[in-house]
């Protein structure tokens, strides 16, 4: 479950997503299969679309996997879907593992997409921005201190940086993340506040 609040590009007020999923399936043994419904619209509650992610565990803390987000439920997003290929490594170098829980502290991703990786917003088209991002995105985090990352990503039209930290409530972790979006003015009007809180469990 995971819930983000940010204000949209282009407008005054402030709004966010929920997300909430689920992954069934073994990635080491053969493949997982994930699946998010997400509400596009806390205000009003009446915008929805689904991701579906496809992974598999390549051994060795390498993972790679497919999807595809923005399948819409209901009518009035001005978003297509995003079809999309990544690759993701948690790198086991000496000097990168924590040597209290025996995991790296160094992770990232790279991929590429279509969709909202590659097509900006008609507003940036309108305002000479470009139409294309670079199709290609990435993200890299590292832990400077127990379960609190910095962050960095570029989502394949903007930069967006942040810090993340995990919390338990007994065997619940709680995730919690700060940021700002859009640090270039590759696309968007400015800089914008991310605020980002999150659970999840396994049965």
């Amino acid at each position: 479950m995971l819930a983000e609040l940010c204000p949209p590009p282009y407008a005054d007020d402030s709004d966010g997503a929920a997300v909430v999923g689920f992954g069934i399936g073994n990635p080491k043994e053969n493949l997982g299969l994930q699946v998010c419904l997400v509400s596009l619209d806390l205000s009003e509650w009446d915008r929805y679309s689904m991701a579906i992610h496809l992974h598999r565990d390549l051994g060795n803390a390498n993972s790679f996997g497919v999807g595809v987000e923005n399948i819409m439920l209901s009518e009035g997003s001005d978003s297509g879907k995003s079809y999309y290929a990544v690759y993701s490594q948690s790198v086991q170098s000496e000097p990168f593992i924590n040597a209290a829980t025996g995991v790296s502290r160094l992770h990232f991703s790279i991929g590429a997409g279509n969709g909202r990786f590659a097509d900006k917003s008609g507003d940036d088209i309108a305002r000479g921005k470009g139409e294309h991002g670079t199709y290609v995105f990435g993200n890299i985090a590292y832990e400077v201190a127990d379960e609190f990352n910095v962050i960095a990503d570029w989502n394949g039209t903007n930069l967006n940086a942040g810090l993340a930290k995990t919390f338990w409530i007994d065997n619940l972790p709680i995730v919690t993340a700060v940021g700002a979006g859009d640090l270039t003015d590759n696309s968007g009007d400015g800089v914008r506040f991310l605020f980002i809180v999150g659970t999840g469990f396994k049965l």
